[in-house]
This record gives C-alpha cells, sequence and structure tokens, in this order.
C-alpha cells in the first residue's frame, strides 16, 4: 500500500506540473509576451519587437468604451511627457470598427501608435476580459511587474482606467525609464 500511495503521488505531482505547463500563457514577469503583429489605423504593421529598446504601456482598449474614453486622454498626456525618453504608448483597440477607432483618436489627437485586432487573436493571447486592460514591458520587450496606480500592488495586467498622467505616475514611469536605460 505505501508504495501504491507513493507512485499515485508522484503520479500526481506529474501531471499537476504538466497541467501548469499546458496553463502558461506567457503572460508572467520577465516573459516576453504573446507576439504582436497587426495594422495601424493606416493599414501599416506593427509588433512589439519594432519597439524594443523602449519602455512599452500596451493598452487594450475601444471607442464604445466609457472607462477608455476618460483613460486615452490621460495616456495621451502620459506619452507626451515621455516619449522623448525612450518611451511608447500603444493602443489596441478590440471589438470594435476601424470607422469608430479612427474617429475616437482624430477627435482626441491620440498619437500613439493605435493598432487593430479585426480577429480578436491578441485580444485572446492577452486574455483580456474587459478594457481597458494594460501591460508594461521593460526595454527588452518583457512583461514586469508593475504598480498599479490605483492600489499601488506591482500587477502583470492592469484592470480598469487609471490616471496614467498624473505627477506620481509620471515620476514613476519616467524613474522606470531611466533605470532600464543604466
Amino acid at each position: 500500500m505505501f508504495h501504491f500511495t507513493r507512485e499515485l503521488m508522484l503520479l500526481i505531482l506529474i501531471l499537476f506540473l504538466g497541467a501548469c505547463q499546458q496553463q502558461d500563457t506567457g503572460l508572467n514577469p520577465g516573459n516576453h509576451p504573446p507576439r504582436i503583429e497587426l495594422p495601424d489605423l493606416e493599414g501599416k504593421k506593427h509588433s512589439l519587437e519594432d519597439y524594443r529598446g523602449k519602455v512599452v504601456l500596451l493598452n487594450f482598449w475601444a471607442s464604445w468604451c466609457l472607462p477608455c474614453v476618460a483613460e486615452l486622454p490621460a495616456l495621451q498626456n502620459l506619452y507626451d511627457q515621455l516619449r522623448d525618453s525612450g518611451f511608447v504608448v500603444i493602443a489596441v483597440g478590440i471589438d470594435d470598427d476601424e470607422a469608430s477607432l479612427a474617429e475616437f483618436k482624430r477627435r482626441f489627437g491620440l498619437s500613439f501608435p493605435v493598432l487593430v485586432d479585426k480577429s480578436g487573436t491578441v485580444k485572446s493571447r492577452y486574455r483580456i476580459s474587459g478594457v481597458p486592460e494594460s501591460f508594461v514591458l521593460d526595454s527588452e520587450g518583457k512583461l514586469v511587474l508593475f504598480p498599479d496606480p490605483q492600489s499601488d500592488v506591482p500587477s502583470i495586467k492592469i484592470f480598469g482606467p487609471r490616471e496614467w498622467s498624473s505627477p506620481d505616475m509620471v515620476a514613476r514611469i519616467k524613474a522606470f525609464i531611466d533605470q532600464e536605460g543604466r
């Protein structure tokens, strides 16, 4: 009976570890996130590799999302303040049509890349459950635990709108950019 129990426990452990590996989405600190290759509103293809060497704030949004209406202008303000410091915002429009995304971009004067995920493939890979949701990538293109601006708890994925252009948030991101540039 003892061997059976030990062997059974070993089998359970092996199955558990195998299941953990299969569930790994790549959305872990220090990992490169799932690949993105999407067009912007003008049809030009972008990938995350295009932005290596910069700190990236990757934001998933939709033009019909009222919290996004509040958040994206703050992201534009943040981008305006830090773009010359090795920082970029990349906005990925999901569950939306291009005309609505383009109108939103024009109305709010968004100058950072706005990509379109028509098929929902990227949304699925990033396990987006709502909008807005954001990730921070370091200058090597890897996911980082970043303090959520609202709770100060380090997170891979930040759920919901944030005041990205607050003086505290600008200082935090600037400090992270400076740390990356060492």
